[in-house]
């Protein structure tokens, strides 16, 4: 294992992990695609969190976007491909983006997210885990799945949890965006710093969860999970979550919104 004082960087296809001082960096790396959530970053991801999971010396978990930008949600390029697939197809991609989620959610160590521009989408999913969000002021948020008649399935039981059944269901039924300082005030981030002093923040917070006890950091983020789960967020919730998006993939609406947000016009249920 690494030894706590070093520092190491991994680069993987869409991802890079960095390690010192016994924090995982993790770096959504595909700026060209405004680091969108691709198969392959969702799988890279899977794995780092797996392998961090296990490493006794990484102590704190922090994910951002590279270039400034956080993440735009679902590759653009994979949604399409989402037109064309079966009902099979779509559920093994809802069952990656939830496998990522639970991953998560459920991980043993602290996990913090660093948001800058945006969060759209799938990328909420990775706020909505998260233990402790910080975001720049001027970072917008948003669902906007039924824009596109689809549904944010895979997302939604994680975002619920997060900022509660109210909130979440006024942003997702309206797809209306929101802004840094309201993510703040209903929750979904815990601060809000000036983009050049946030690793000088993120390492101040790290080294105070570095002072706690690691197995009573696990315990404690288990019992909550528990807690606010009143059971565990179980297989059933998973196939639920996952059949309901995979379903308003090839669905008429869907096929039309996710077409006409390509063809850049209108669908059909927006009459002029």
């Amino acid at each position: 294992m690494m030894d706590m004082e070093s520092s190491e960087c991994k680069t993987y296809t869409l991802t890079e992990l960095e390690q010192k001082d016994a924090i995982s960096w993790i770096t959504l790396n595909n700026p060209q695609k405004k680091n969108a959530l691709s198969a392959t970053m969702i799988s890279e991801l899977i794995e780092l969190l797996k392998e961090i999971a296990d490493d006794e010396n990484q102590r704190v978990v922090v994910i951002q976007g590279a270039d400034g930008v956080f993440c735009s949600g679902a590759d653009l390029d994979w949604m399409r491909q989402g037109v064309d697939q079966n009902l099979q197809q779509n559920m093994e991609d809802a069952q990656l983006f939830y496998r990522l989620y639970s991953t998560l959610f459920y991980f043993p160590k602290p996990v913090m997210v660093w948001v800058e521009k945006f969060a759209f989408g799938g990328a909420t999913g990775i706020i909505a885990c998260a233990d402790y969000v910080l975001s720049d002021k001027n970072s917008v948020f948003g669902f906007p799945e039924v824009k596109l008649g689809l549904v944010p399935g895979t997302i939604a039981p994680f975002i619920v949890k997060k900022i509660s059944f109210n909130h979440a269901k006024s942003y997702m039924l309206s797809g209306e965006t929101f802004s840094a300082k309201k993510a703040k005030k209903i929750g979904f981030v815990n601060e809000i710093v000036k983009a050049e002093n946030k690793e000088e923040r993120i390492k101040v917070l790290a080294e105070q969860f570095k002072k706690n006890s690691p197995e009573a950091i696990t315990s404690t983020k288990h019992l909550l999970n528990r807690i606010v789960d009143n059971g565990e967020l179980n297989e059933d919730m998973a196939n639920l979550c996952c059949h309901t998006i995979s379903s308003a993939r090839i669905s008429n609406e869907g096929q039309e919104g996710v077409n006409a947000f390509f063809e850049k016009r209108k669908p059909y249920w927006i009459k002029d």
